[in-house]
């Protein structure tokens, strides 16, 4: 069973998928995948490449943005530009515990000025994750 958490209509954020997850999300409608984790963040996480395959066998668009600290600007603007691409269709993007792929997303659309920062930050809380300790950030970011 997957654990998509829906953050918006369009933007869904997991904790770890397995490569028969990808199988789901393709039937559910999701139009990409961002993967968040550095391959072999941990021993038992599957390796990148046999998500990427079954990504591809889907015929699902797969990115691979990997995050182990604070975002930077280039994985925000990296976020921002699948986010753009698949612009009213449905992504996925999981790491660990959905957390770096919710945060990421929460940059991206407080850079893009697409919602206002307690908007975001409430969708976020909706889906299960508390980013409100970004909330200077994404004010920051929303600012520029």
């Amino acid at each position: 069973m997957h654990n998509f958490r829906k953050i918006t209509d369009h933007f869904y954020a997991a904790p770890q998928i397995e490569p028969d997850e990808i199988d789901a999300a393709a039937s559910e409608g999701f139009a990409a995948i961002i993967m968040n984790r550095p391959d072999g963040e941990t021993p038992d996480q599957p390796a990148t490449a046999l998500i990427k395959d079954r990504a591809d066998a889907n015929k699902l668009p797969f990115v691979h943005i990997p995050i182990t600290a604070p975002p930077q600007m280039s994985d925000v603007k990296a976020t921002l530009e699948v986010l753009k691409a698949h612009e009213g269709q449905k992504v996925l993007a999981f790491c660990r515990s959905g957390t770096r792929s919710t945060t990421l997303w929460a940059y991206a659309v407080a850079l893009d000025k697409a919602m206002p920062v307690d908007d975001i930050l409430t969708a976020a809380m909706n889906g299960g994750y508390d980013l409100s300790p970004h909330r200077p950030a994404l004010e920051a970011l929303f600012a520029l």
